[in-house]
């Protein structure tokens, strides 16, 4: 039964404040005696995210308050903390988003997880959107921490399972203030006639305060990168290498234009799912379009997962040459012939048909594209060069 009145400014669902659901916060609340709340960053299906200022620690951090009813059962708190005690000095992990704190938040609506992370400033879906040219120095040095971070994912018995440019996040390798975020605009809840208002919903809702474009010109070199939302709905595993190659009951929830074959075709899956999701999101981030743009609306389940099929056919029967001339096509002019080249053959590596077929996170790091065209002249191509078309 709805209370509120609609909302139609671009914030989270307001009848989802109920019980089991989202906790009502307030700019200026406090959390766990140390989180003084500045502003809103964003809202998920399942939480929503805060801008907060540590006073004890001095300074700021993103807040991430989950809904009441996945709280209990969140397998995000104990993957990252799975991966915060693992004994490695893999260079990967600086790339996987770190948990700060964690703790327990009673309100109206229940009991809710609250997690504590580093500010991040923007995400790859938001930098695409923006359509500015990627050069092949910032392609490459942003492919190298991603395949680092999910080398690092992979070692600790790891499946990441939503690799996707929204979680790609980025900032700045600097200090932070509240100065970056806008003026927040407030949508005030209006209950319904009839309906008895309680403390369940906030007074208002905010809409994202995070500026558009503020990385836009930002060299990658002063950029941090981070791979983040480790809580997909798939199982934690133990860190034993065999499990990767079995049938899994959990299934990943990666977007369905980044699903890999196995995904559709409901094959047993492993590690390599999250490969070829890589390869579809690199190719995202150099070009700011997607490799097999999918429309869901209006669309059945059955219809969309065709239009993919088509799609994936359509680029295994191009082939590495077709591909190829697909991305000197969409790459900036000065990218270079030799890179456009490196660069299909890099992601060409990771968008095989099948699983095995794909290079590993190790492999791909030493890639002609990652390592440079120095090593690419010293021969260090040749044994890349030869993927198959199926």
């Amino acid at each position: 039964m709805r209370r509120f009145e609609r909302i139609y400014d671009v914030v989270e669902p307001v009848e989802e404040y109920r019980a089991g659901g989202y906790h009502p916060v307030h700019l200026e609340d406090t959390f766990h005696h140390r989180y003084h709340v500045v502003g809103k960053w964003g809202f998920g299906q399942s939480s929503t995210v805060w801008l907060a200022k540590d006073t004890r620690l001095q300074r700021y951090v993103t807040l991430k308050i989950l809904k009441a009813n996945v709280s209990s059962d969140s397998q995000e708190l104990s993957i990252l903390l799975h991966l915060s005690k693992a004994s490695t000095d893999c260079p990967g992990r600086n790339i996987v988003l770190q948990l700060l704190d964690h703790f327990e938040h009673r309100s109206p609506n229940g009991l809710h997880l609250c997690l504590v992370f580093p500010v991040m400033m923007s995400d790859g879906e938001a930098m695409t959107v923006r359509e500015r040219p990627r050069y092949s120095d910032y392609v490459r040095n942003i492919s190298k921490q991603l395949l680092q971070g999910l080398n690092f994912i992979h070692d600790q018995g790891l499946i990441h399972g939503d690799l996707q440019p929204a979680n790609i996040l980025f900032t700045l390798n600097s200090n932070l203030s509240s100065e970056i975020l806008t003026e927040p605009e407030l949508s005030y809840i209006q209950w319904l006639p009839g309906i008895e208002s309680d403390n369940s919903a906030p007074r208002y809702l905010v809409t994202s305060q995070r500026p558009r474009g503020m990385l836009d010109d930002v060299a990658f070199s002063a950029l941090t990168v981070k791979i983040g939302d480790m809580g997909g709905d798939y199982k934690l595993l133990t860190v034993t290498i065999a499990l990767w190659n079995i049938q899994y009951n959990a299934s990943p929830v990666t977007p369905v234009a980044l699903r890999a074959p196995e995904l559709l075709f409901q094959h047993s899956w492993n590690q390599k799912i999250d490969i070829w999701a890589l390869g579809c999101l690199i190719f995202q981030l150099t070009t700011n379009e997607a490799l097999f743009p999918i429309e869901c609306f209006g669309c059945s389940k059955d219809e969309v997962d065709r239009t993919l099929r088509s799609l994936i056919d359509n680029l295994f029967e191009g082939g590495i040459l077709q591909f190829t001339s697909r991305i000197r096509e969409k790459v900036p002019t000065d990218f270079g012939q030799e890179e456009s080249e490196n660069l299909a053959d890099f992601l060409w590596a990771m968008l095989q048909e099948y699983a095995e077929d794909r290079k590993a996170t190790a492999e791909l790091l030493s890639h002609p594209f990652i390592v440079g065209l120095s090593g690419a002249a010293n021969g260090e191509s040749s044994r890349y060069m030869t993927h198959s078309v199926r």
